[in-house]
């Protein structure tokens, strides 16, 4: 049964946490090359989600992240909501600049290999960026480490799946958006294994008035989930920031490892990129 909150208040911004010690760095001209991911993969897939404070951030349908020249390349106006960065389109120029802070990538647009860094360099992105049905696809990477604020390591859980894990630079504080403030941190007391699933796909289609999001996942816990033992939350946010809360209960019968699910959920706009967690229940 889907428990739906009401749709959450833009509230104020709070300080990123920082993450560890990073398994795989992403330099600025770097490339990761995913030896389990298809150069053809359907629309929606899920490739490398996003993960932050204990939570992924996907992209869905045609926004969906892929790969290209070994770069993972993310919708450019999505991509800076999702981390609280500024993004400014310049009609004149057709390029967009990205800002967080005193620091910016500019410049940027489609089939152009160069981009303004702060607007003293000029470096290479390492992939031209592109559109794809309407929307600005740019490689992360470069964006990331352009600026400053961010620290990331790609995780590999034990199925061999990839997440993009961010956070703050030690000494930076990152304003994540206000829409994370939905999830708070798991209790201890009644969670008995956090993030168990790993989201494979995530589709959206409209329904009427309404949107339909369809969330593929996997059980990457490496045990067995119980019957009814699972629970869900997303978060949708529209391109205006507006963001919409809801907790799913999980399968009815057991989940056996490395299972494959999908829930579905209805939502009333049209979703610019989701937050998405998983917990086991503790017995009580």
């Amino acid at each position: 049964m889907i428990h739906i909150k009401e749709s959450l208040q833009r509230l104020g911004k709070i300080k990123a946490y920082v993450i560890g010690l990073l398994v795989i760095m992403f330099a600025v001209g770097s490339a990761v090359t995913p030896t389990s991911v298809s150069a053809a993969v359907q629309l929606g897939t899920q490739v490398m989600p996003l993960s932050y404070g204990g939570y992924y951030v996907l992209f869905p349908g045609k926004l969906a992240p892929y790969f290209k020249a070994g770069k993972l390349m993310v919708p450019i106006r999505a991509f800076s909501n999702a981390i609280g960065a500024d993004l400014l389109y310049d009609a004149l120029s057709k390029s967009v600049t990205v800002s967080l802070l005193d620091r910016s990538v500019g410049n940027i647009k489609a089939g152009q290999l160069e981009a303004d860094f702060n607007g003293e360099t000029v470096e290479s992105l390492g992939v031209a960026p592109e559109v794809k049905d309407g929307a600005l696809f740019v490689p992360a990477s470069p964006i990331l480490e352009g600026l400053k604020s961010f620290r990331w390591e790609v995780q590999f859980n034990n199925v061999n799946k990839l997440t993009l894990g961010i956070g703050a630079r030690k000494g930076e504080e990152w304003v994540k958006p206000e829409a994370d403030l939905a999830l708070a941190p798991y209790p201890l007391e009644t969670t008995a294994h956090p993030y168990p699933l790993y989201p494979t796909m995530l589709t959206q289609a409209q329904s009427g008035k309404e949107y339909r999001l369809t969330l593929g996942v996997q059980n990457t816990s490496g045990f067995i989930i119980p019957k009814g033992n699972a629970e869900l939350e997303l978060v949708s946010v529209d391109s205006k920031g507006n963001s919409f809360y809801q907790t799913l209960k999980g399968p009815d019968s057991s989940t056996s490892k490395a299972a494959l699910l999908s829930f579905s959920v209805s939502i009333p706009t049209e979703a610019e990129y989701v937050i998405f967690r998983s917990r086991t229940l503790r017995a009580q």
